[in-house]
């Protein structure tokens, strides 16, 4: 049982280390150690299930400017000459936008060459392998206000790569609006796959506003999705990625990793299907006891 583990002094003073667990202990409400790694594990629950939410982003994000550009510019378009934007000065250099974007499609290359020779491929990398070794801030940095403008690529682009519903009717307040919300789904995927706090912002002080941060950042994800794919979006949410991203993020579930939650003794078939029912409503995991020979305990989780 979590109660009879010895959490100090090894494992929250050196594995996972008193300065990151105090954390939790001034924001998540618990009585003894057993809780607070409890809190702990279920932010690393967060992360693992917000991964897809993200991966998703990322590559949606990343196929349908890739797509859109390579049909208009031809492949390898962030070439040196073949990407225009509007600043280009012969001789100058190029502004910061346009400089990182270079460089981020050079280290690309770069891994791209690596894993090749480690699989011992000969001849460079196609553009797929290129795309595929990008980062996301590429992705940002290709959204930049230096490529919106006449005969450069947005905004005679920006309905085909965003062709959902846009929140305003403006090309450039879309551009815009669009570029800061990668930035934010970016640097909260950092976040996430760094295995911090995912929950942390400044004002966030206790587990409701952890988990309101959350659903916040869920919103943000979801939105962005939407205006590049309503397709991917639904099949997000009919797979139910979203709703167990909202169910993980929860007080419920907090309070079931401290080991708080209560458990539904089941002893019919019509305890049961109420127990289903209420997990299915309110979008939540329920701990239940069956008696047969022996008491047998399991998690009822809602599809």
């Amino acid at each position: 049982m979590p109660h009879t583990v010895q959490y100090r002094p090894q494992l929250i003073d050196q594995l996972i280390s008193a300065h990151r667990i105090a954390s939790y202990s001034k924001v998540f409400s618990t009585s003894n150690d057993a809780e607070l790694v409890g809190a702990y594990l279920w932010n690393s629950h967060v992360c693992g299930v917000l991964y897809p939410l993200l991966s998703a982003a990322e590559v949606t994000l990343r196929n349908s400017i890739d797509t859109v550009l390579t049909a208009d510019i031809g492949k390898f378009w962030w070439k040196t000459g073949k990407l225009k934007y509007k600043s280009f000065v012969l001789g100058a250099n190029a502004p910061d936008a346009v400089g990182k974007l270079i460089k981020n499609f050079g280290s690309a290359y770069n891994t791209a060459s690596i894993e090749r020779k480690k699989r011992k491929v000969k001849g460079a990398p196609d553009h797929q392998e290129v795309v595929s070794k990008t980062d996301f801030s590429t992705w940002e940095y290709v959204l930049d206000n230096e490529y919106m403008g006449n005969n450069l690529i947005w905004p005679k682009h920006l309905g085909r790569v965003f062709k959902g519903r846009w929140p305003t009717t403006q090309a450039g307040a879309m551009l815009s609006g669009c570029k800061d919300q990668v930035a934010l789904v970016r640097k909260f995927r950092n976040r996430v796959f760094h295995h911090e706090p995912a929950w942390k912002r400044f004002n966030v002080t206790d587990e409701q506003q952890a988990v309101a941060h959350l659903h916040e950042k869920i919103g943000k994800i979801t939105d962005l999705i939407s205006w590049i794919s309503p397709e991917k979006i639904d099949l997000l949410e009919k797979s139910g990625l979203i709703r167990t991203a909202y169910r993980a993020c929860s007080v419920a579930e907090i309070e079931r990793f401290k080991y708080q939650s209560k458990t539904s003794t089941v002893n019919s078939m019509v305890k049961l299907i109420k127990v289903a029912d209420a997990a299915s409503v309110g979008n939540e995991v329920l701990q239940i006891a069956v008696y047969g020979k022996r008491k047998q305990v399991y998690t009822l989780h809602p599809a």
